[in-house]
């Protein structure tokens, strides 16, 4: 009996451990299209002017500025969907934002 029960333990065991060891790794998602890219700017630029005037190096008001700038530049993505009735922009249309965010990110200052 007691050897029964250590072996249906140790098979107990086993078992709880396989199915551990098979769950996926997560992995960070990486951004693929043209748009998904685009929205990684859009956060990582609003992230940074936020940062800066946490640390003093914008004010409220250049920051609101910033903002509104970067507010535009996703007011242009969301009327290039509207006109194409698309969820993604085509090639043309994400070159033409990166350039405007690419000048956007030159009045933000050094990191």
């Amino acid at each position: 009996m007691k050897h029964l029960f250590v072996a249906s333990t140790l098979l107990l065991m086993s078992a709880t451990t396989a199915f551990a060891t098979t769950a996926p790794t997560p992995v960070s998602h990486i951004p693929h299209t043209p748009t998904e890219k685009i929205h990684l700017r859009f956060s990582h630029q609003v992230a940074q002017i936020h940062k800066d005037v946490k640390v003093g190096k914008l004010t409220k008001a250049q920051a609101k500025t910033l903002l509104g700038n970067v507010e535009a530049v996703r007011k242009q993505e969301l009327a290039f969907l509207k006109a194409d009735n698309a969820k993604e922009v085509t090639a043309d249309q994400a070159a033409q934002l990166n350039r405007q965010l690419d000048a956007l990110s030159k009045t933000i200052p050094i990191k």
